[in-house]
């Protein structure tokens, strides 16, 4: 029996692999913030365990040494909204990733798996080009970037397995983010102009339970020293999932793409490429996107109704 730690339990993600996990028969550590109320089942393969971030070092006095094997690093502020330009925060974040690694390494875990962001890709791609005037929202992508390579290096001096994810635009039940997929569904449900950008660019979206199977597959079998993206395997152009979007709703709303000048960089397609994932780890995603947007739009808008979202 595999036995994990998750920091960031509580989230979106973090809530959907401990789901995921348990139902694989996992034990499972999750350590949430201490100010937030816990939604996690009660399971007797499940230990909840609280803490601040910047009290992740503290944790051992929390956690058994040497009953873990695997350590999921979830928790990180201030990744959606404006928060994500909060330079100060961001740095924190990142400390707290290596904080996060050299606790594994002294609970006695074998495996580091860290969350990545398709932000990094777009930081990569733009803000080194002489001329580039990035927005300071960037700096959630640059801080996930020096967390990445950071706690590589940490990992591999430690003598931990350290594997990274490229984690893709996650959509589902109890997202509360600021995503485009609940953007785009709450505009076309409150009979708000169906305003956007042409949507030439590349995309890709994936429905949470099967971001959740892409992460327990990469705990299992991911190569250490590899980062892997977890998407669909079927990217396409923006305006297609719009319009995926806006006939599930109405197909008679009017679509009115290209009323939003797009200021992007558009991502070549191989960016969103899972054929080593799916090599490596015998990933196969579940849910097509209609059939995940089909189950996410009542949720949304029961949401909108009661003022969440």
């Amino acid at each position: 029996m595999r036995k994990v730690i998750i920091t960031g339990a509580n989230g979106f993600i973090g809530s959907a692999l401990i789901k995921e996990l348990l139902s694989k028969g996992y034990e499972v550590c999750a350590v949430i913030h201490h100010d937030r109320k816990s939604n996690l089942p009660k399971n007797n393969s499940l230990e909840v365990v609280s803490m601040d971030g910047d009290e992740i070092t503290k944790l051992k006095t929390k956690i058994p040494t040497g009953k873990y094997d695997t350590f999921y690093h979830f928790a990180w502020k201030g990744s959606t909204g404006n928060d994500r330009a909060d330079y100060g925060l961001q740095l924190k974040n990142t400390k707290w990733t290596l904080d996060a690694v050299d606790l594994a390494a002294e609970l006695g875990c074998k495996r580091f798996i860290g969350a990545g962001t398709i932000a990094e890709h777009d930081v990569n791609a733009y803000s080194p080009l002489d001329g580039a005037t990035p927005n300071s929202v960037s700096n959630y992508g640059v801080a996930k970037i020096a967390a990445h390579y950071m706690s590589k290096a940490e990992c591999n001096k430690l003598g931990i397995e350290h594997v990274w994810t490229y984690l893709s635009n996650n959509f589902g039940e109890g997202n509360y983010t600021l995503n485009f997929i609940n953007f785009a569904a709450k505009t076309l449900l409150t009979g708000k102009p169906a305003d956007f950008t042409a949507g030439e660019q590349m995309y890709d979206f994936l429905y949470i339970s099967d971001t959740a199977q892409g992460l327990r597959c990469i705990g299992e079998n991911g190569k250490k020293n590899m980062a892997y993206y977890i998407g669909s395997t079927k990217p396409k152009k923006l305006k297609e999932f719009i319009r995926i979007i806006r006939d599930t709703i109405n197909p008679g709303i009017a679509l009115n793409l290209g009323a939003i000048p797009f200021h992007g960089i558009t991502q070549p397609e191989e960016i969103f490429d899972c054929a080593k994932l799916v090599k490596h780890t015998g990933y196969t995603p579940q849910f097509s996107f209609e059939e995940g947007i089909k189950k996410t739009i009542p949720w949304i808008k029961d949401q909108i109704d009661r003022g969440k979202i």
